[in-house]
């Protein structure tokens, strides 16, 4: 359900004006607005808040304490438990900002200085490996490894298009330098293209220059122990001074780990902090001011709005003011929604966050898309051991990023799902496909499981209930969009809904009657399908005008979205087929080989049964069901309140 919301004025004396920011912040209670400038009466009356004096300077402190935050964080390589910083914040709440600001600028730059002598040792390996791989591919051009190096070398790696590239160098080279200079190439790739120039160490600027000018940029090495060298010393002594850089790393990785485990609580801790205060400040911009009191404008839950106040009148008493005003005229967009669903069906509001969250005042529809999906999910899969599976899968999900709270959350709708599977599986009889139906209950008891329904031997029973299903669910979307209409004074709406669903009703009737459906068979269905017909047609011309022939094609596409739930069988079907194929591999293969591949088909269908039902049952509420109805045009209560460390 969405929260009855109230909206709040808040006056108070600006003397008193940060102090109440904070108990706000505290309560977060409070979604935040911004205030109108102008009364209709006291024109230019109110005017914006506006930092000043020490105020600005605080704000300003912590705006460099926030960036400094931001560039040592990252650096960190040690994540702390959300209750270690936690614990870490009553400590760091007690510095004063000097104090604060000489830590962070300090852990900012112990932690820059490490992690820039691992980026340069970094660089430094990834030039040597590439100058490595560079004269193992030249040294057969060149003659062999003994062939001595000097300073008249530059070994290039080209990409691209390198036959334009290499032809450009030739051309330069041979009219600028000439045959003094030796250009050997080795072409790695369609692409890629390595190659060592040789020239007299006289014409070193002109190659530089030349080189410089096409773009083209050599992997030089400036280390003097590799000129005059051949090629085969130059790697042996690559190769010695890439695994001291690795050594060096390894050091510095451990100096880093330690630095971070050391100062990663308090670090964090203070970035919560500052982030909470910033904020206090911040929000100054959506209050207004007169000389003498602060306005505060907002939006709480109405059944919150007394402990508010209370708050306010105990902490601020003559100082600060609470009431409750109008919000009449005031679009329903733009008053924020806050849902609130009984601990069974929360979970499901993450499923519904992919939209906007619901126009305040209009219905939430997260149970009727929880009861939805699970019935759905349940019908395809419908196995006691793959539910088991799902159930299994859905607790290491939570147990491993629980902590997660979207993750928390569909860790709960996979155990409802898998319940759903087995409460299905037990009614088809279904334990890994025909497992127990044709081995195991065969072996016990001497005849086959007969379950309460065999879907597998019953298509064409299962297909008429999925449809049933559509028949139910569709127009039940009909039917509130219908109610919603009405309720928020869209006539023409609600007559169109109306005349859609009197057209799908004669849909429904016309086709049992084609297939002789008991009673509606009946010649007197024939003309109360075309009656409903035709008055449908008349209200969704009156709805909707010229249109209205829109609407008239818009009934058909609702006998399409009816047939659409017969997916629900032929995804179970699909299943079956699958589980079945793989119970039949240990008689084919004997059992040393057709029961790990009867294990891995199974796996491969248990994987498919956990996305490929959800896909279809999310389809059917997404696509079939909501937009019938729902309005997610709404924003998120979002009160002002301190950060959370999940």
């Amino acid at each position: 359900m969405i929260a009855p919301m109230s909206r709040v004025e808040v006056v108070c004396l600006s003397s008193v004006r940060q102090a109440l920011v904070v108990s706000l912040q505290e309560q977060g209670l409070l979604h935040l607005e911004e205030v109108p400038l102008e009364l209709e009466e006291a024109p230019d009356f109110l005017g914006r808040v506006q930092l000043e004096g020490a105020a600005q300077e605080a704000f300003s402190q912590l705006e460099e304490l926030e960036r400094l935050l931001a560039e040592a964080a990252p650096l960190l390589s040690v994540t702390p438990s959300a209750t270690n910083v936690r614990a870490a914040m009553a400590m760091v709440a007690g510095w004063d900002d000097a104090a604060l600001s000489g830590k962070l600028r300090d852990w900012s730059s112990k932690l820059r200085e490490v992690t820039r002598k691992r980026v340069s040792l970094q660089d430094s390996l990834d030039v040597l490996s590439n100058y490595r791989t560079i004269l193992e591919q030249v040294a057969p051009v060149l003659g062999g490894s003994e062939v001595k190096l000097g300073k008249g070398t530059r070994a290039l790696v080209l990409t691209g298009d390198v036959k334009r590239v290499v032809a450009r160098l030739e051309e330069r080279f041979g009219e600028e330098i000439g045959p003094e200079l030796k250009f050997h190439k080795n072409q790695v790739k369609s692409k890629q293209l390595v190659g060592l120039l040789s020239f007299p160490e006289s014409k070193g600027e002109e190659v530089s220059r030349i080189l410089n000018q096409e773009g083209v940029t050599p992997v030089d090495m400036r280390d003097e122990s590799f000129e005059n060298a051949t090629i085969g010393e130059v790697i042996g002594r690559i190769d010695s001074t890439m695994a001291g850089h690795r050594t060096e790393l390894g050091t510095l990785e451990g100096e880093k780990n330690k630095l971070s485990g050391q100062v990663c609580t308090e670090l964090l801790a203070a970035k919560v902090i500052v982030a909470d205060r910033l904020a206090q400040f911040r929000v100054h911009g959506q209050f207004a001011q007169s000389e003498m009191v602060t306005v505060i404008h907002g939006w709480t839950p109405s059944d919150q709005y007394d402990t508010l106040e209370q708050a306010i009148e105990r902490d601020f008493a003559g100082k600060a003011e609470v009431n409750r005003i109008s919000h009449e005229g005031i679009d329903h967009v733009a008053i924020p929604t806050q849902l609130r669903n009984p601990a069974l069906f929360k979970p499901f509001e993450v499923v519904l966050s992919i939209f906007k969250p619901p126009t305040y005042g209009t219905i939430d529809p997260t149970k009727m898309v929880a009861v939805a999906f699970i019935f759905f999910y349940g019908f395809i899969l419908g196995d006691v051991f793959y539910g088991i599976c799902v159930i299994l899968l859905a607790k290491w999900l939570g147990r491993k990023w629980g902590h997660i709270a979207a993750v928390q959350s569909a860790s709960t709708i996979g155990v409802y799902m898998g319940i759903s599977a087995i409460v299905f599986g037990v009614i088809y009889g279904e334990y890994f496909g025909n497992l127990v139906e044709k081995v195991v209950w065969p072996a016990l008891f001497g005849h086959e499981l007969h379950p309460l329904f065999h879907r597998a031997h019953a298509t064409t029973e299962l297909l008429l209930i999925a449809i049933i299903f559509g028949l139910i669910h569709i127009p039940l979307a009909l039917i509130i969009g219908i109610r919603e209409s009405f309720r928020h004074g869209h006539t023409n709406h609600a007559i169109e809904k109306i005349g859609m669903l009197m057209g799908l009703t004669a849909l429904v009737i016309m086709t049992c009657n084609y297939f002789g459906v008991p009673i509606l068979s009946l010649d007197a269905f024939v003309y109360l399908a075309a009656a409903l017909f035709v008055v449908g047609a008349v209200l969704i011309f009156k709805a909707m005008g010229m249109m209205g022939l829109i609407g008239i094609l818009e009934i058909m596409s609702l006998g399409g979205n009816v047939l659409s739930y017969a997916r629900l069988m032929a995804l179970g079907i699909a299943s079956i087929a699958l589980a079945d194929i793989a119970n039949m591999l240990p008689g084919m293969f004997g059992y040393w080989l057709g029961i790990p591949a009867a294990l891995l088909v199974h796996m491969f269908n248990i994987g498919i049964g956990v996305a490929s039902p959800t896909i279809h049952s999310l389809r059917l509420n997404f696509v079939e069901f909501l937009p019938k109805f729902y309005s997610p045009e709404g924003k998120g209560f979002d009160p002002f309140r301190k950060e959370t460390i999940a």
